[in-house]
């Protein structure tokens, strides 16, 4: 009895210092799990948006060795192990942001009138190990362009988004969870940028990119008044631009004559 009383109690503080940190590595099965409270979890949409159809295409931009890499935990020792996903990180984005935009009501369906670029900047997850668990904070970062299916860039930024919690020490579950929370944050501001949204309704390119993306894009060619006129009645008549706004632009235009 004696002995098998001492075996158990060295398999239990083997068990506890393996859980608090002797990890070599840990892999996560990826799953999307959001949470609820989770910031910009919703995103507000012109209509005109949601009109016209969109195709998605993600790409992994993250400059790293090993792409299936996804973030680092500690254990009590301090020691640093690698977190692996289980999958390919560019194919879960993709697979999670498409549910994502159907939950938004984003027309998927026919040609697309839009083409959205999505790369992956930054998809990480840290574990900082304490004594009755772990605390997990999570990143996600989304470059965007967004384009017609001719390849002409209407739009440019970046998206991102993050979260942080306590839960149980080196836990697949709650990895999931931030990361699923700062990855539906980082989409939601990307579709819900204003220029991309004007941009997408509009048909033309924003004047500037959106300030976090750090490019510009490019100045469409100067037009005539004629020109600037017809698309002045045309954004009228879509609704885009109110009576109050056409008649002070008019006005403007009509100055160049």
């Amino acid at each position: 009895m004696r002995r098998l009383l001492v075996t158990l109690f060295v398999l239990s503080v083997t068990s506890i210092a393996y859980g608090r940190g002797n990890l070599s590595e840990l892999t996560v099965p990826l799953k999307f799990v959001p949470q609820e409270g989770v910031q910009s979890s919703t995103v507000d949409l012109r209509p005109e948006v949601l009109e016209q159809a969109v195709e998605l295409r993600v790409e992994d931009a993250r400059k790293l060795p090993d792409l299936l890499v996804i973030g680092k935990g500690t254990g009590g020792n301090d020691k640093v192990f690698p977190i692996h996903a289980d999958r390919e990180v560019r194919a879960f984005v993709q697979e999670t942001l498409a549910s994502i935009g159907k939950e938004w009501s984003l027309k998927t369906d026919g040609p697309p009138a839009r083409i959205l670029r999505v790369r992956i900047t930054a998809f990480d997850v840290d574990e900082s190990n304490k004594a009755l668990g772990s605390i997990y904070t999570a990143e996600a970062k989304l470059a965007f362009d967004l384009e017609t299916p001719q390849g002409r860039v209407l739009a440019t930024g970046v998206g991102s988004g993050s979260t942080h919690r306590y839960g149980h020490a080196h836990s697949p579950d709650n990895i999931n969870e931030v990361l699923s929370d700062a990855l539906k944050e980082a989409y939601s501001n990307v579709i819900g940028d204003s220029m991309l949204q004007t941009a997408w309704v509009s048909g033309k390119p924003s004047g500037t990119a959106t300030a976090s993306a750090g490019t510009a894009t490019p100045a469409a060619p100067a037009e005539s008044v004629e020109e600037r006129l017809r698309k002045l009645d045309d954004l009228l008549k879509k609704g885009i631009i109110t009576k109050e706004e056409y008649q002070k632009k008019r006005a403007e235009i009509l100055k160049d004559l």
